[in-house]
């Protein structure tokens, strides 16, 4: 079956194919060498049937397993599986199962090749493109890692119609994300289509997983290694990422408070029109989202003056200036604690 799109990532280490359609999966068993499989455990236990024929390293679901442990389990697994320099590696999940996938095989006899196949919705719209392989430390998002380019990366529609409503709706967030750093009528059609989106509708998923992905493909094409452009991809996520790990909700709805702060902050600071932010709010509320979770802005700050994105007495701190123009603008760490009390 042909793929509904197709798009290459090229990079200076390496080229990856991206291919988005329905029963990617099926698949698999034209790729050669055989490969050994990561399995999230949910896709596993509601897709068993796609994976019978190979050999299988089961991946527990959850952030929390997103770390040195999980990573040394599977190295063992590796060994056990008499795997060499000619096995490849296959990440079956969401976000989780492909950085660990992707950090094993960018590090297993200093590295084998590596595929993703990605399950959910926020792993094909931005978690599995890239190149960047992140694990945890002591609840610290994506601490430790590697930048290596997968093979390949199957975006199999199917599979979405399996995964939990709240892990979907959760994804839409990174969507929103795109339209508001890179193409604001992205932003009009998402407010035009959210009902048909929410109800994965085929012709609107199609449409939003290949145009977010085609986004994220021209900015990561510029500056894979995020020295510059790159950043504009943390829209939201500074202040998300504290809030996921305060409140232990999901990455999507931490990102979605976190945007509609960094546009309200956006605007405070004269980037941004007031009713352009209400739009991003209006955006993540019609989504379901939460666009206003609370937390101690004294706890969120401590987790900012941890976040990997800090450099020296600032942190490169992603605005809006006009929706679908990003700005990132290092943002003094003193003065970002007196804009948290402020916004909350």
């Amino acid at each position: 079956m042909n793929p509904v799109y197709q798009i290459t990532l090229q990079t200076q280490s390496g080229s990856t194919d991206i291919e988005v359609g329905e029963n990617l999966s099926m698949n698999l068993k034209e790729v050669t060498p055989v490969p050994i499989l990561l399995v999230d455990e949910n896709v596993m236990r509601n897709h068993s049937t796609l994976f019978d024929a190979f050999q299988v390293i089961n991946v527990p679901s959850g952030e929390e397993h997103k770390n040195m442990d999980t990573i040394m389990g599977i190295y063992r697994e590796l060994v056990t599986l008499e795997a060499d320099r000619s096995s490849f590696l296959v990440g079956v999940g969401g976000g989780l199962t492909t950085d660990l996938a992707g950090y094993v095989g960018s590090t297993f006899l200093r590295g084998i090749p590596f595929g993703f196949i990605s399950t959910t919705l926020l792993g094909q719209v931005d978690a599995s493109i890239g190149g960047k392989n992140g694990i945890n430390l002591d609840g610290y998002k994506n601490m430790v890692g590697t930048i290596r380019q997968p093979s390949f990366i199957w975006c199999d529609l199917s599979l979405l119609h399996s995964l939990d409503r709240r892990e979907y709706v959760g994804g839409i967030a990174e969507v929103i994300k795109y339209g508001a750093i890179r193409d604001a009528r992205f932003l009009n059609y998402l407010r035009e289509q959210m009902p048909a989106l929410l109800e994965l509708e085929a012709r609107v998923l199609e449409k939003v997983v290949t145009t977010s992905a085609a986004l994220k493909v021209e900015v990561v094409q510029k500056d894979e290694k995020e020295s510059d452009l790159r950043r504009i991809l943390n829209f939201g996520h500074t202040i998300g990422h504290a809030l996921e790990r305060e409140l232990r909700v999901l990455h999507g709805e931490a990102v979605a408070t976190g945007m509609v702060m960094a546009a309200r902050l956006s605007h405070s600071l004269g980037y941004l029109k007031s009713t352009e932010a209400d739009l991003i709010s209006d955006l993540v509320d019609r989504a379901g989202l939460p666009g206003n979770l609370k937390a101690d802005p004294g706890l969120i700050f401590e987790n900012i003056r941890k976040d990997k994105k800090k450099q020296g007495d600032a942190i490169h701190f992603v605005l809006l200036e006009g929706l679908g123009n990003a700005l990132v603008k290092p943002i003094p760490l003193r003065d970002l604690k007196s804009m948290l009390h402020d916004l909350y």
